[in-house]
């Protein structure tokens, strides 16, 4: 088996835990696996183990403050977090999570997290008590829809004695180093590849106030692109209105009705290894759109609005792509029948079903179905988490083509 972690740079931010000792075996083992390997170390956490541990091993500086001894500035806090290509954060308190979410950046780990362009993992570790509360669940909720990737943390034994066993204990070390060989082996899959998606909805005008359109707000199509995005691909989005922002370093068109995607979709898809249609595309418009605004003071009975319908870009642009195609179901039961009568009229390689409420909602769950007789459903999750779980899928799809 190829070593995924050959040379790759991971910086580790401990912070202030008692799972910190544990990240000692982690350090080494990434070594051990031909990882180059850089610590950086809250004040907290060198309470609980001694920076000169984890130097003693790596045979290099381990950062612990913004200052010199002689009171100068260092360059830690950006040096770093540039030189690596992918951070660990372990154990991710409550106290470090809540500083990534807002931006907080009071102490070298904090600031150099804050200025990371790297992909980060967090495994989280503390009380069940802790964990569970609402702002910390609120905090893991923002930074996973950023893109952050959460390895654990699992059910089991707290540190202090007689505590009760809760949700919150940081993951093994071994489930830690195997989140990390995921992520650079998926890396592989994708690097190079031309992925388009789009995303969000469509808007139809009416007049130059009003439009026809949907609930969808683009987090699928997002977060589809930000996960292709970080397995290396070279990602176009393609959008309509959305209640969120593209993802950066990624090439987007802004198609704001289903003409104007459809136009932008035929101009890209022709050289695309992955075409994902995650947009909610209206199926009508106004046969004709009124100049100005329709005022009932001025119609004598209420307008009528003659509709004409609008491309199917799935199905007029899929044998366009000479790589893999992927839609979506959207519909008000779990219709699996329907869902692959429509993959197979569309010619799509794959389909995700899911329920109408998943249309502007941050959580979803999809039913996978593709033409090679595959069926898989995925776990209730965030958007965030489900893109990958797609991709996953098809890696799948790739694997048997």
């Amino acid at each position: 088996m190829k070593n995924v972690l050959l040379n790759k740079k991971i910086l580790v931010a401990v912070a202030g835990g008692i799972a910190a000792y544990k990240i000692v075996y982690v350090v080494r083992e990434l070594l051990r696996r031909g990882a180059k390997v850089r610590v950086m170390m809250t004040n907290s956490a060198q309470r609980f183990v001694q920076p000169t541990t984890f130097s003693s091993i790596l045979g290099n500086r381990v950062g612990v403050g913004m200052f010199e001894a002689d009171g100068n500035v260092n360059t830690l806090h950006l040096d770093m977090p540039h030189w690596a290509d992918l951070i660990l954060v372990a154990p991710a308190t409550a106290d470090i999570l809540a500083k990534m979410t807002y931006g907080m950046a009071d102490d070298l780990v904090s600031t150099a997290l804050l200025a990371a362009e790297c992909p980060i993992f967090v495994a989280p570790a503390m009380n069940g008590s802790m964990y569970s509360h609402p702002a910390t669940q609120n905090n893991v909720k923002i930074l996973v829809e950023r893109g952050v990737q959460k390895i654990g943390p699992e059910y089991g034994e707290m540190a202090a004695p007689g505590e009760k066993s809760g949700l919150g204990r940081m993951s093994e070390p071994d489930k830690i180093i195997q989140a990390l060989e995921d992520h650079f082996e998926k890396l592989a899959t994708w690097r190079g590849k031309k992925v388009l998606i789009t995303a969000g909805r469509t808007e139809e005008s009416i007049d130059d106030v009003r439009v026809l359109s949907n609930r969808s707000s683009g987090r699928m199509g997002v977060a589809l692109a930000r996960a292709a995005r970080d397995r290396g691909a070279e990602v176009v989005l393609i959008h309509g209105a959305m209640d969120v922002k593209p993802p950066e370093h990624v090439k987007t068109y802004s198609g704001v009705s289903a003409l104007e995607m459809f136009d932008l979709v035929k101009a890209n898809i022709t050289n695309s290894d992955v075409a994902i249609f995650a947009a909610a595309v209206a199926d009508w418009r106004p046969k004709g759109k009124h100049n100005g605004k329709l005022k009932r003071s001025s119609l004598e009975t209420t307008p009528t609005i003659e509709l004409v319908e609008n491309p199917d870009i799935a199905k007029e642009t899929a044998s366009m792509c000479p790589g893999i195609t992927i839609g979506f179901a959207l519909e008000t039961s779990l219709d699996i029948e329907e869902a692959k009568e429509k993959r197979v009229r569309k010619g799509l390689d794959a389909i995700l079903l899911n329920e109408h409420l998943a249309i502007g909602a941050a959580d979803s769950q999809l039913i996978w179905l593709d033409g090679q007789g595959r069926q898989q459903v995925s776990e209730a999750a965030e958007k965030s988490v489900l893109s990958w779980w797609v991709l996953d899928q098809i890696d799948g799809l790739h694997a048997k083509h």
